[in-house]
């Protein structure tokens, strides 16, 4: 059998596709919309602390709180590495892969949830 012969012999009597040949739809990110709640929101019933320096999306760990903005008065969860879950609106929010190293967020350092007279969420 010649080099070409070779290459053009079916695995496993089907012929290999390329990745890029892949059907279906494309992810279409959506834009992250400004948070309307980083300014002028009554706080939560249970008391938290925002850290002093924000980090960057990439480095959180799924399922931990942060806040978009330096105020905090905003709570957010991470989900996944694209998606996170306002507390607060119960709206998800996406992060797209190329804002995923560079966008700040703010992590919640301290939840004591037992100082809360009511559950809020």
């Amino acid at each position: 059998m010649t080099e070409q012969q070779i290459t053009d012999k079916p695995l496993n009597g089907q012929r290999p596709s390329p990745i890029n040949s892949r059907k279906g739809r494309k992810k279409e990110w959506k834009d992250l919309t400004i948070d309307p709640l980083s300014e002028g929101y009554d706080s939560h019933q249970a008391d938290y602390v925002v850290g002093k320096a924000p980090i960057t999306w990439a480095l959180l760990e799924v399922g931990q709180l942060f806040s978009r903005s330096k105020s905090g008065k905003n709570l957010h969860v991470k989900l996944n590495d694209g998606r996170a879950m306002c507390l607060d609106t119960r709206r998800p929010i996406e992060f797209k892969p190329t804002i995923r190293n560079s966008t700040q967020v703010w992590v919640v350092t301290n939840f004591n949830s037992t100082s809360a007279s009511k559950s809020d969420f």
